[in-house]
């Protein structure tokens, strides 16, 4: 069964789809290791064999446009003995954090393609701006 989250990014497929291929590109030396690329679909779909923690699993990006963003869905296959050791050892528990490792990653992504607006407006506030601890 597979674990899914899907994602509201304000960006073209194209983008989310470079964004992903600059990921795969920067993390190339581990190519093989830590992941491999099964099929790609440009500006659609990218499909990844990685390992996660030890447990071998199939990751899945899907970009569908919209008409103001794109939805991106990561689904996370698991497979091998390890992951049912580990579904049978925690009774499931486990699957959450597979559930993080997914919106972590789709968080990011999005971070990446619409800029990160998050840290930059706790920089302005770090800076002195409102809410700073400087103020009395």
């Amino acid at each position: 069964m597979p674990i899914e989250k899907v994602f509201a990014i304000r960006g073209t497929p194209s983008d989310i789809y470079a964004a992903l291929q600059r990921d795969i590109g920067s993390a190339s030396a581990h190519e093989g290791d830590a992941f491999d690329v099964v099929r790609r679909e440009r500006d659609h779909l990218l499909e990844l064999r990685v390992n996660i923690g030890g447990v071998p699993s199939y990751l899945t990006y899907t970009i569908e446009a919209k008409e103001d963003h794109a939805e991106v869905t990561a689904a996370l296959v698991p497979y091998g003995w390890r992951w049912v050791l580990f579904q049978m050892a925690t009774l499931g528990m486990r699957r959450s954090a597979m559930e993080m490792v997914l919106v972590q990653g789709l968080a990011n992504l999005k971070s990446e393609v619409e800029g990160d607006t998050t840290e930059q407006e706790f920089g302005d506030e770090a800076e002195g701006g409102a809410g700073s601890s400087d103020e009395v």
